[in-house]
């Protein structure tokens, strides 16, 4: 599992399960982060925004006890709870590892973070190989 992967699961809960997102849960969570992933500050500094931003998703969610889960995709509920401002501090942290330790998939799903938080394409919608190339030359 990847470090995106990680706030994925933890946006889901936030969305899903809210009310299992207690306090305890997001330390359990990010001790578990921190121990499984070599993490630089500015990794840890977007992880927190992440964090932050799952509290801001389980409390939103949470008051409404009359909505049917199992109608929404976890993504669509983050979107209608917080739209771009709960996705951003993600695609910071894409940026982030793309820049540091650039591969595929982190390419892959930084493009699908810019697009859901700038409503455009990564980089006009180069390639991982177009953009690999251009950072050779």
């Amino acid at each position: 599992m990847t470090l995106l992967e990680e706030v994925d699961q933890l946006y889901e809960q936030a969305v899903m399960r809210p009310d299992g997102l207690t306090d305890q849960a997001r330390a359990d969570w990010a001790e578990s982060v921190a121990d499984g992933y070599a993490t630089d500050k500015a990794s840890a500094r977007h992880l927190r925004r992440c964090v932050n931003a799952s509290t801001k998703l389980a409390t939103f969610w949470s008051d409404r006890t009359s909505h049917d889960p199992r109608s929404d995709t976890w993504q669509s509920r983050v979107d209608v709870a917080l739209g771009a401002r709960a996705w951003r501090p993600q695609l910071e942290l894409a940026l982030h590892l793309l820049d540091v330790a650039p591969d595929e998939a982190t390419f892959a799903a930084t493009a699908d973070l810019f697009r859901i938080v700038h409503n455009e394409p990564f980089l006009d919608g180069a390639s991982f190989d177009e953009w690999t190339q251009a950072r050779r030359d």
